[in-house]
């Protein structure tokens, strides 16, 4: 059994350029790290690569072919590097773009800001997923950037029922008495297909934050900017994760770890009013 595409250090072996499980040694498995570390990857990126080539291996023995093995301890893995904190736009930053996006681009930025909805979550929601009644926006699919075709979300725990604010009751409301009636959709362009995210970022969004002089984001920006908001303002990572919809808890403390809640200023400030004249 042949590993394909790998061009490792024995891959000078092969007419493919490529390794025999016999030869995936540890030494092997060095020249891989070095090749991913070179090409720019980070220690996580390595890691995971790394996970599935054991998890390969793991496989082709249950198979019975001969394999090769390395032990992670034995391997130099690149250092971490320095966490750059993602771009969060800040409450006041959002408030000026809903106030001076044209629709639907507003809506849009609303109900992506205020329930921290990834983009692709929020250009595939259907009429059939407010429900006023029960004041709730279900979850349960998402839009494909690359080709705007509505697919399943992230994970099982993406797909879920998010509280909908009075404000945002109104907005789509508003947005439904302009909405063509057609389409299940809730945001189409002209023709009636799914908008496109990457339009949407690049030519109504970014030109709008340079006439507000503020700094580039993406939409993206405002799911950060809704967990870090949330956190700022108290809220436990459990109810993060929720409204996140992350998968664990660790995931929501491995992102927003940074963010200082008020809890936590509150506890420091009474600290030091103890200890410090």
């Amino acid at each position: 059994m042949v590993l394909y595409g790998w061009k490792g250090p024995c891959a000078h072996r092969s007419e493919t350029g490529s390794l025999h499980l016999t030869e995936i040694t540890t030494k092997a498995v060095q020249g891989f790290v070095a090749y991913l570390v070179g090409g720019g990857r980070s220690r996580k990126t390595v890691e995971n690569e790394l996970l599935t080539l054991s998890s390969l291996l793991r496989t082709a023995r249950a198979w019975g072919y001969a394999c090769g093995d390395f032990r992670f301890a034995d391997l130099t893995l690149p250092r971490e590097g320095v966490k750059r904190e993602p771009r969060c736009f800040t409450d006041d930053e959002v408030r000026k773009i809903i106030a001076s996006a044209p629709e639907p681009l507003s809506t849009i930025v609303a109900i992506t800001a205020v329930l921290g909805l990834r983009i692709g979550e929020t250009l595939a929601l259907r009429r059939s997923d407010i429900d006023f009644a029960k004041h709730v926006i279900r979850i349960r699919q998402s839009l494909d950037g690359a080709t705007r075709i509505p697919g399943a979300v992230k994970s099982k725990a993406s797909s879920a029922d998010l509280p909908m604010s009075r404000e945002l009751e109104t907005r789509l409301r508003a947005h439904l008495l302009r909405h063509d009636g057609v389409s299940e959709l809730l945001f189409v362009n002209r023709r009636g297909r799914p908008l496109s995210a990457n339009k949407l970022r690049e030519k109504q969004l970014h030109p709008l934050l340079a006439k507000l002089g503020i700094e580039r984001g993406g939409f993206h920006s405002l799911r950060h900017g809704a967990a870090s908001s949330l956190l700022a303002d108290g809220a436990t990572p459990a109810v993060v994760q929720r409204q996140l919809r992350h998968s664990d808890a660790r995931i929501t403390l491995e992102v927003y770890g940074h963010v200082i809640g008020d809890e936590q200023r509150s506890v420091v400030q009474n600290r030091s009013a103890r200890l410090v004249n």
